[in-house]
Formats: C-alpha cells, structure tokens, sequence
C-alpha cells in the first residue's frame, strides 16, 4: 500500500507541476479536450487515490462508432426519428419489432433464436432501423460491425484480386465473431445470387448460427425468395429469426413512393 500511495504522490506532484500555467511556451492559452482530467484520462483526488476519466468511456465508445463501418450519415438514425405516423400496419410492426430486439439485446444474445430479421419492400425502413438497434447497442458499447451487401462484396472481391486469400479471410473472420453483425441489403436485387455471393453468405451466416451469435439481416427478398435462393441459408436465417422477423410488402410501405398515383 505505502508503493502505491508513494506512486500516486509523485505522479499527483509532477501533474501538479505541468498545470502551474495554462499557457504554453509559446504564450498561447491550451484548449485541452477534457478540462477535467486535462487529457491525461486519470483523475487523482486530494487524498491521494485516483479516478478513470468519464472521457475515456466517450473515447472508447468513439473508437467503436469507428471500428463498426457505419457511416456518418447512418449514425443518425434513432428510433425517435422512424416515422410511423400515416405509414402502413405492417411498417408500424416492423418498428415494434425492431425497438423490442434492442430493449432485450442482452437478453436475447444468449439464446437461439437471437436474429433481427426485416425483409421485403424497398424503401419500407429497414435500414433505418437496422441502424437504429445498432447506434443503440453501440452506445451501451456492444461491438457491431456493418456489412452492406454490394458495397461490402465488391470490397471483398477487389481485395481478393489485389491481395489475396489473406486479406479476405482476415475479412470474413470479422464478419464471424462480430458481436453483433448487421448485414444489410442481403441479396440485393431481383436476379439469382453469383456463387460468390452465396459462399460468402453461407460461410458467415453459417458461422453465426452455429455459434448462436446475434444478427440482423435486412433484405428486400421475402422468407420464401430467400428459401428459394438457397434453403439451407433461408432456413437458417428463418429459424434463428423466430421472434423478430416481419416480412413487409405492398409497394404502399415503400416511403419514396409516397404520394405517387
């Protein structure tokens, strides 16, 4: 015990001896980011015991926006601001939906059936809401990673003509082990799937669901096109979606065409 207090005066002296003056050499006044611990991500207290700066957990929060790929733009969407008003039953489902699996995230990843899984109409707000559950989870510091299906696989095959198996490998074992993974988009399009797409699909989402790992898939295909596509991947994202799956269709929950005829 005498080390540590030892240790925790002398560094309180020495932090004390750099904060005699809030300028620096140079006669500028320095702005530091957290007035409270002056950037230095601990607090000592006068009786001599220190403190974890509040600034380290906005950091590390910061630092998971960032490692999660979501872009800028996706980080403001919220709950609060999916609008259900005048929108379709179905719509309103999907949002109830959505909010239930990120109030009971914590209960929910440890059981089977642990998917998010919003699929059909274009422009009915799944996305938004994919993006919602993750803003809220990445603010209570869950680790989410995001994958959007024609972006992402045309990364994925451009790193693998430039640099190899290696490189997207390094890839899919992110996609695996995410603690929460949000695949959107997933089959993008009305044609059938290239292989390459079906064995990146089958490779992840196979892993997850083996390893009861939490996931959300949006796609603009039904329980049944996806079924079609492939079984063995419909089934699985079918069956670990009990609970959270809404299928929307009808082109009057697609939002951009709102107004029209």
């Amino acid at each position: 015990m005498d080390k540590i207090a030892n240790l925790l005066e002398h560094l309180q002296a020495r932090m004390r001896e750099r904060g005699l003056t809030s300028t620096s050499s140079s006669g500028r006044e320095h702005k530091y980011q957290c007035p409270d611990c002056q950037d230095r991500g601990i607090i000592l207290n006068d009786d001599g015991t220190a403190q974890i700066c509040h600034c380290q957990e906005q950091k590390r929060l910061e630092r998971l926006f960032k490692s999660s790929q979501i872009t800028p733009a996706f980080r403001g969407k919220t709950f609060d601001n999916f609008i259900t008003v005048g929108r379709p039953p179905a719509v309103r489902a999907m949002y109830d939906c959505a909010k239930d699996y990120a109030d009971r995230f914590h209960e929910l990843r440890g059981q089977e059936n642990n998917w998010l899984v919003l699929l059909g109409e274009p422009g009915s707000g799944k996305t938004h809401l994919s993006m919602a559950v993750a803003n809220r989870l990445l603010s209570q510091g869950i680790t989410v990673l995001y994958f959007q299906h024609v972006e992402g696989l045309g990364e994925l095959k451009d790193a693998l003509a430039r640099q190899g198996e290696a490189r997207i490998t390094t890839k899919l074992e992110q996609m695996k082990k995410a603690t929460l993974l949000v695949w959107d988009d997933l089959f993008w399009g009305k044609g059938y799937p290239k292989d390459f797409e079906l064995e990146v699909a089958f490779e992840v989402l196979n892993y997850r669901y083996l390893n009861l790992l939490p996931t959300i898939i949006s796609s603009n295909r039904t329980h049944l096109q996806l079924l079609e596509i492939n079984d063995t991947i419909g089934s699985r994202i079918i069956e670990r979606g009990k609970g959270h799956m809404v299928v929307v269709q009808g082109r009057e929950a697609n939002y951009r065409l709102a107004g029209e005829g």
